[in-house]
């Protein structure tokens, strides 16, 4: 019987199959592809957990869950840099 059920051998395939298109990247691209798809094993239990046979589709939701979760940092931070630049803004009189 073939096993479907994705292992960590499996979640290791699928990212070393991206290999030659991550080393054919610029090298800026690369570094930043790079630390996508390292950043994808913090999830490796919840991609195994999908019970994909193939992982292609957890392993892309979850590098849009790691992009999700910086965009709404950066939106944090920069909510905050308004709040702090209006409240000078209005100590100084503009």
């Amino acid at each position: 019987m073939l096993e479907t059920e994705p292992t960590p051998r499996l979640l290791k395939d699928e990212i070393e199959s991206w290999k030659p298109f991550i080393d054919a990247l610029r090298a800026e691209d690369r570094s930043i592809a790079k630390d996508l798809i390292e950043r994808c094993w913090r999830y490796a239990s919840a991609i195994e957990s999908s019970k994909k046979k193939y992982l292609v589709e957890p392993f892309f939701l979850t590098i849009l869950l790691i992009q999700e979760k910086r965009i709404r940092f950066l939106e944090s931070g920069l909510k905050l840099l308004r709040e702090e630049i209006n409240i000078w803004k209005s100590k100084a009189g503009y």
